[in-house]
């Protein structure tokens, strides 16, 4: 093989390095890519309709519950828009610790959102419950909180470094090939 064939070589197998780094380092969420939340629910039939609900914090912790609501079915078969659906959380007692509404999401009009502030770890059940004339109704899951986490880092930022870090020693490894190949060799 020539000099210039196993530059190539490397040159191509460094950039299928780099794609398949950066394939991997945006997959997709875990849930819907809205959330990035656990799924508790999937299709859940509630009156006429079905329900999916995803949470986050991934593990769910001390501080605010973010819930994602998704609604779909009845007559028409499809999502359904202008719901008024409520979030409860009790605790193993069954008493009320937070009561939210959720509102149609900011990102995603087809979801509903509502945040839940958890004031205390331990077993919990979320019930998430449809008022709508034509399909009320209610699901309900049970939901293990933490005490919470110490702040760590952000989701994907190991991959983001890994990609950076990489990318710099291609660089470094590509200019020093261009280095070597324009110094001038004695015959």
């Amino acid at each position: 093989m020539t000099r210039a064939g196993g530059m190539a070589a490397r040159w191509g197998r460094a950039a299928a390095l780099v794609a398949g780094l950066l394939a991997w380092s945006v997959r997709p969420a875990l849930a819907h890519g809205i959330t990035s939340g656990a799924p508790q629910l999937l299709d859940q039939p509630v009156g006429q309709y079905f329900l999916s609900v995803w949470t986050g914090s991934v593990p769910a912790a001390v501080g605010v519950l973010h819930v994602t609501i998704a609604l779909h079915g009845g007559a028409a078969g499809g999502v359904v828009v202008g719901a008024v659906i409520e979030v409860t959380v009790r605790n193993a007692s069954g008493a009320v610790l937070a009561t939210a509404v959720a509102r149609e999401g900011d990102t995603n009009k087809f979801l509903y959102e509502a945040d839940v502030q958890l004031m205390a770890p331990g077993d919990m059940e979320v019930e998430v419950a449809v008022k709508d004339p034509q399909a009320a109704g209610a699901a309900r899951f049970a939901l293990l909180v933490g005490a919470g986490a110490a702040p760590g880092l952000a989701p994907g930022a190991v991959r983001l470094a890994a990609l950076a870090a990489l990318v710099v020693l291609l660089l470094g490894g590509g200019l020093a090939a261009l280095r070597r190949k324009a110094v001038p060799h004695a015959a």
